[in-house]
């Protein structure tokens, strides 16, 4: 009886302990941020886009999903701006212009976020700030 007693508060010790999460699940979160993060000189440009919130690939370029389903043809593409300067809407451009190895962050920003942009940022806006501009 005293065995059982000791188990159970044991046991009760533990779970109080531990944290609200299942130990799996949020350490497989930090550890898929973690190597995004070590391994982001690697990653190409578009994968570290296409990880993004609401972003997906179309023909190869990034777009975001909620203006993807258009009835004219060809996909609304984002507004690119690296260091705070308006590139365009062509992602290639940008990928002549940033290397991988020199990106230090990329937001996605739509709706309101993305408005500071006017007109030009209507189908969202795709920020990249290199490790020399910020």
């Amino acid at each position: 009886m005293k065995r059982l007693l000791m188990l159970l508060l044991a046991g009760t010790f533990l779970l109080s302990c531990g944290s609200s999460q299942p130990a799996a699940a949020s350490g497989e979160k930090d550890l898929e941020a973690t190597l995004d993060d070590k391994n982001a000189a690697v990653l190409p440009l578009v994968n570290r886009i296409q990880k993004l919130p609401g972003v997906t690939l179309r023909g190869g370029v990034p777009v975001f999903i909620k203006n993807s389903n258009n009835t004219t043809g060809s996909p609304p593409y984002p507004l690119y701006v690296v260091d705070g300067l308006i590139v365009g809407t062509s992602f290639r451009d940008v990928e002549n212009i940033v290397q991988a190895v020199d990106v230090a962050n990329v937001k996605a920003l739509t709706g309101s976020d993305a408005s500071i942009y006017g007109t030009r940022g209507a189908n969202g806006v795709i920020e990249i700030t290199t490790k020399k501009g910020g």
